[in-house]
């Protein structure tokens, strides 16, 4: 078997492991990013919702940049107002990806490969074995899990948590659908007619000229869909901005193992049937009569195995606007629990501010000197989960774990908590991230 050696290695290349991968290249360590799937990208470009959650609070100010600003151009410089939805094009998404990734001289990028085991040392990760397009044993001095569901930190041993604590049930799953080429022109809402191009932002409007909150209410009384959600919670979707196209965000699966591949695929079953009800109720609109649906390849899953770390963020946290000594990340994104039994949805703005610190201690895996976490499956509650887990704020996650880590391997620690936090800091600053507290320029 063939052997490589690496200072950084990141498993996972959604939002949160591409920007590991790329903080730890840029800060100079031999980096390693290992993708299961055939192309980066994770759910923003396999289940794409369309648009980019968490970005600011608003008033101009953003608490995620790094990396954000060559990913979504389109978006920066700030936003003029917190009424702005921030949209993206999963292929333009995925494109960049692909760009940010290829500038890095000191990242390598394996695709379609899998880890496949583990070898530990103690609390400590010593290799890995990959397999798929690459078949290798892997060693580095420090590892980022950038999967969703903590899967490089299960499988070395890590403490972890699932769901909500009464019950361990999780929120529940989405398949994203686009329905495009939509002659808007032969809409009509609030009796105007034809529908006027500059109301297509209006999703109130485009509901009604699709009757699109009255489809779903008859699928509901007449049991004619499996789809949880009450029937007077309406559909969610978001307008593209090309007048032509609708995002749905619609259908939830509950009780889906994330970990699980046959759990994961009867609810894409269950979940793709859930649109072709809504499909079926709704294609025959003058509107619709040459549209097209495209059903996303991924089932998008919210919630998956979070990993124990040295602190775990509470909801009291997120809410109470918290300030961290050890801050390396902040989010500004809602309390947002989809109710695991697939009823009701609990949103609650963060007051004040409008963001809290994520600190460095929820990206470090308790007990274990060289792991750290770089997506969601950071230390925290089922409810702090809930807010951080969007795409925003886990570009900020990931890319702390990269300095973090490239700093520890290029001083030779044998403990990631041997870096300093404010060098850390001063690393993300000079990546264009934001960061508060004290900063070691050293």
């Amino acid at each position: 078997m063939k052997e490589f050696k690496f200072d950084v290695v990141v498993a996972g290349a959604g939002a949160g492991g591409i920007c590991a991968a790329v903080g730890a290249a840029r800060s100079g360590a031999k980096t390693l990013l290992i993708e299961a799937q055939d192309r980066i990208g994770g759910t923003g470009v396999f289940s794409p919702l369309g648009i980019l959650c968490g970005l600011g609070p608003g008033g101009n100010q953003n608490v995620n940049d790094g990396f954000l600003p060559e990913l979504y151009p389109h978006l920066f410089p700030c936003r003029a107002s917190d009424e702005t939805i921030t949209y993206y094009d999963a292929e333009d998404l995925s494109a960049r990806y692909q760009s940010l990734v290829a500038g890095e001289d000191n990242l390598e990028v394996w695709t379609s490969t899998r880890v496949e085991a583990c070898e530990v040392d103690g609390k400590s990760i010593q290799s890995l074995e990959v397999s798929g397009a690459v078949s290798a044993r892997v060693t580095a001095a420090f590892f980022i899990d950038g999967t969703a569901n903590g899967n490089l930190a299960v499988m070395a041993g890590a403490d972890f948590q699932v769901g909500r604590t009464a019950d361990q049930q999780m929120q529940p799953s989405t398949l994203t659908f686009v329905i495009s080429n939509i002659k808007s022109e032969l809409l009509s809402a609030d009796g105007i007619t034809p529908f006027r191009a500059e109301n297509w932002g209006d999703i109130k409007q485009i509901k009604k000229a699709l009757g699109l909150n009255e489809a779903y209410q008859r699928l509901k009384e007449e049991g004619r869909t499996s789809n949880p959600k009450r029937g007077d919670q309406g559909v969610l979707f978001f307008p593209s901005p090309d007048a032509r196209t609708l995002v749905f965000n619609h259908t939830r699966v509950t009780g889906i193992d994330p970990t699980d591949p046959d759990s994961v695929k009867q609810g894409y079953q269950k979940a793709e049937k859930q649109i072709y009800d809504l499909w079926n109720e709704i294609k025959d609109h003058p509107a619709l009569v040459e549209a097209e649906l495209k059903i996303s390849p991924v089932l998008g899953i919210r919630e998956g195995r979070r990993i124990v770390g040295d602190y775990m963020l509470t909801q009291e946290d997120c809410l109470g606007e918290a300030r961290f000594e050890d801050m390396v990340a902040a989010c500004c994104y809602p309390i947002d629990i989809h109710n695991p039994e697939g009823g009701d949805t609990e949103m609650r703005d963060i007051p004040g501010s409008g963001y809290y610190h994520i600190p460095f201690r929820c990206l470090c895996a308790k007990g274990w000197g060289n792991l750290l976490l770089g997506s969601r499956c950071i230390s925290g509650t089922h409810e702090a989960h809930s807010s951080y887990r969007v795409m925003a704020p886990l570009t900020a996650i990931g890319q702390a774990c990269g300095v973090a880590a490239a700093e520890a391997a290029q001083h030779q620690y044998t403990d990631i908590r041997e870096v300093p936090v404010s060098k850390i800091r001063a690393l993300l600053k000079e990546q264009n991230q934001f960061v508060e507290g004290l900063v070691d320029d050293a």
